[in-house]
């Protein structure tokens, strides 16, 4: 699988090279075309959505070709998006090259990119941090971009592994600005593991004293059961987007999203592994000798935890300072209860009737636009997302988070044409105010994620520190209060003389920043933490247009805020300003768009840095730095008119650089340590980077060296067709020495559809083969606990449309 992997990258570089092809390296023309809007391919109808869009703003917020576009992005419609059965942020893979996104405690929040968690947007504008508070929802957008490199200056100051851009549902019609008739769909979707799902689409045109204008409105309502037992998702999503002209010159945008989201719990997935368990799902049960519950206790209080250990089942392992680890009959697992037992993969670190993973979202965008008519835009924008969210994991987590975040932005957008030059600028301002609390229970040390034992299921002996059962008295170790303001101005200018383009941008922000801690692991010490800096961030491209491709180089610097999975600022962090942290790109590229838009090649390597927000339960906040070099390639190919060719190909590698003091936080499998698997499970062991001989930095391996995939779609008529193809990811797993090392895989999906009058029948399957695989989980936990991947899943969906 390496070989085809490899073997689409060549292909790429020959297709590239080969002049026959170099018709024109010019995207397809279009009618009528609005970025973000979809693109009418000369000569094919594109029924699968293969073909990428013609032009896009997300990079630099001028409408620019993707082929002339001098970064790596790709572009994904809601048909392509149908085709592939794409639903999570894990299917991205398919369609996106270097997207692999491993488990950030089993929840599709945030998509991975180059090797990090990337940012979500919203149309544009920054969300709030998504890491595992709810699944993104992929369906209730009209396209999706993912960005590889850093935002647009207009965008804000993120950091430079790449973003994904939500883009709404809109009423544009396909080749008129707005939908000219009322239209509409309704689907129901059953499947494997108890899988229900039902939407509603409607457009509705609208036109006020002569102007146009269209309403999309989207419903989705999801009670469904799951490959892992005892998880039952639900959720409920309404979206609402009006656009219109408001005369000749004037035009009105504004979307509003809600989405309630339950029961997608947090999920560590298999616990107490070992390479023998990977290998033959050989798992290791038993109890530990001394029970910590008290009697008749549902779970282990904070009180009970110490009154009954004192501490002594949480160890520190530093050898490279001279601390080993000494067991006792909390931490030590009884030799006559101890055996190997087979363990399904649907069986994980799940406590049903305890834990909770629950999510409120309200998001909220409007544009106003005045066009000159020297075609020069003046634009003011607003937005405001909220997240309200509790999430409680019976091993000793949980959190609470409150944010909200607005901003308001106002830009002026100009061309010029000097003779042989021509010169598109945008320059503006904006003001960005986010105020979050974040509660959380880890950093009291009351956990163990082994104790529990898989084969058996949850015990309260193995149940910790529940917040919400603990009463109105209970005491947040983590109380975190934190405001954040931004004052930006940014620009950019792209110039063109013949075929050599220079594109620059810059943004100056002005920070104010206040946060504290009132949690009681400061032990009643408040003090709030205030710091303004101004931090400059920029970005340039050159690129070069050849009559077969465009050539580019880009360089970005710049540092952005350093965030926690609610949104806020860890006061710890304030007074050194480490809250900004530092990320820069080196990228160069090639890509060619051919036969009319029709073939179209990305090939990409890079060279970047960014930052790291490491917070341990120690509570002790660490900002370090990761290292990922990569090569990147995508090809899309509408070789007929019913038929279609995508594949993707990515090599990385991501380093974690060396950290000053202790280094990062680790969770350290007690089978690594100097006391053996079972002398250490029924307790909790932990370490910093630098204390276990990794002062040098350690190559991560949450992210696979190589991935990949390749699919083809068939069309006939618009009236039956196929889809197939294969994802590919290599070995993965953790970073310690004798670490677990997990297999490499290739996933098979395949699926058809067909019409008949106004209903559409599409049937897919995920998983073909059945193939057991793994996914590694997030950095902290990468070598202490996997998740099982997903099996075969069917599934049928029914669309009715008017």
């Amino acid at each position: 699988m390496t070989g085809t992997l490899l073997g689409t990258m060549g292909l790429t570089a020959a297709l590239l090279a080969t002049p026959a092809l170099a018709q024109s390296n010019t995207p397809a023309k279009a009618e009528n075309i609005e970025p973000g809007g979809e693109i009418v391919v000369q000569g094919a109808r594109d029924i699968a959505g293969v073909v990428s869009k013609e032009v896009s703003s997300t990079l630099f917020g001028l409408d620019k070709p993707l082929v002339d576009t001098p970064r790596s992005i790709t572009d994904i419609s809601d048909k392509l998006l149908s085709r592939y059965n794409i639903k999570t942020v894990y299917d991205f893979t398919a369609v996106a090259a270097g997207t692999y996104t491993g488990s950030f405690f089993g929840v599709p929040g945030a998509i991975a990119i180059r090797g990090s968690v990337a940012d979500n947007y919203f149309n544009g504008f920054q969300g709030i941090t998504n890491f595992a508070n709810f699944p993104t929802p992929v369906d209730a957008s009209s396209d999706i971009e993912i960005v590889r490199g850093p935002p647009s200056p207009i965008f804000g100051s993120g950091q430079v592994g790449g973003f994904l851009n939500f883009i709404p549902k809109s009423a544009r019609g396909e080749k008129t600005k707005y939908v000219q008739s009322l239209t509409g769909d309704a689907s129901v979707t059953l499947g494997s593991y108890g899988q229900r799902e039902g939407t509603a689409n409607l457009a509705i045109p609208v036109k006020f004293g002569g102007n146009e204008g269209g309403i999309a409105l989207y419903g989705k309502l999801e009670d469904s059961d799951s490959f892992y037992r005892g998880m039952h998702p639900k959720s409920q999503i309404g979206q609402a987007t009006y656009s219109t002209d408001l005369g000749s010159h004037l035009s009105l945008n504004l979307t509003y999203q809600f989405l309630h989201s339950d029961g997608y719990l947090k999920n560590i997935g298999w616990n107490r592994v070992t390479q023998d368990l990977i290998d033959n799902r050989n798992y290791v049960s038993g109890r530990p000798v001394a029970s910590i519950v008290a009697p008749g206790a549902p779970f282990i209080t904070t009180a009970q935890f110490f009154a009954r250990t004192g501490g002594s089942t949480l160890k520190f392992y530093a050898p490279a300072i001279g601390v080993l680890i000494a067991p006792n009959d909390f931490t030590r697992l009884d030799p006559a209860t101890i055996r190997t037992v087979k363990l399904s993969p649907r069986t994980t670190f799940l406590d049903p009737a305890f834990d909770i993973n629950e999510a409120h979202t309200h998001t909220a965008v409007g544009g106003l636009t005045y066009t000159f008519d020297d075609d020069s835009q003046l634009k003011f924008e607003s937005f405001l997302n909220t997240l309200k969210s509790r999430n409680y994991q019976s091993y000793g987590f949980a959190t609470v988070f409150d944010a909200t975040v607005t901003e308001q932005r106002l830009t002026y957008k100009f061309a010029a044409d000097l003779g042989a030059l021509s010169i598109k600028s945008i320059v503006g301002g904006t003001y960005r105010h986010s105020r979050s609390h974040d509660l959380g229970s880890l950093n009291d040390f009351v956990i163990s994620e082994d104790r529990r034992d898989l084969s058996v299921g949850p015990t309260s002996d193995d149940r910790f520190n529940d917040p919400f059962l603990s009463g109105p008295g209970y005491q947040w170790a983590t109380s975190v209060f934190s405001k954040i303001s931004d004052l930006a101005g940014f620009f950019v200018t792209d110039a063109t003389l013949g075929p050599v383009s220079l594109t620059v941008g810059g943004r100056l922000d002005s920070y104010r920043v206040n946060a504290v801690n009132r949690g009681s692991e400061v032990r009643g010490v408040f003090v709030t933490q205030r710091d303004k800096q101004s931090p400059f961030n920029y970005n340039a491209s050159l690129s070069y247009k050849l009559p077969w491709a465009t050539a580019y180089a880009t360089y970005a610097k710049g540092k952005s805020l350093q965030l926690t999975q609610g949104g806020a600022i860890n006061p710890t962090l304030i007074p050194t300003g480490a809250y900004l942290g530092t990320s820069k790109l080196k990228e160069v590229g090639v890509k060619s768009s051919q036969m009319g838009g029709r073939l179209f090649l990305a090939f990409d390597a890079y060279d970047q840095r960014r930052s790291y927000l490491s917070i341990p339960a120690t509570g002790v906040a660490t900002v370090s730095a990761l290292r990922t070099r990569g090569i990147e390639g995508e090809l899309r190919w509408l070789v007929t008119p019913r038929f279609g060719i995508t594949a993707t190909s990515a090599y990385q590698r991501t380093k974690q650089l060396p950290t000053p003091g202790a280094g990062t936080f680790i969770t350290v499998p007690s089978c690594l340590t100097n006391i053996g698997c079972t002398a250490g499970y029924g307790g909790y062991i932990f370490s910093n980077s630098n204390r276990i001989g990794l002062t040098n930095g350690y190559y991560l391996h949450s992210s696979p060296k190589f991935s990949g995939s390749l699919f083809s779609t068939y069309d006939y008529k618009g009236q039956w067709g196929f889809t197939g193809g294969v994802t590919y990811a290599s070995s993965t797993g953790g970073f310690l020495p004798g670490a677990i090392k997990l297999p490499k895989y290739a996933l098979v999906k395949v699926g058809a559809y067909g019409v008949i009058g106004p209903v559409r029948v599409d049937f897919n399957i995920d998983n073909l083969t059945d193939k057991l695989y793994f996914i590694a989980n997030s950095d902290t936990d990468a070598n202490a606990n996997v998740l099982p991947g997903i099996g075969r899943t069917f599934h049928v969906k029914a669309t009715y449309s008017f």
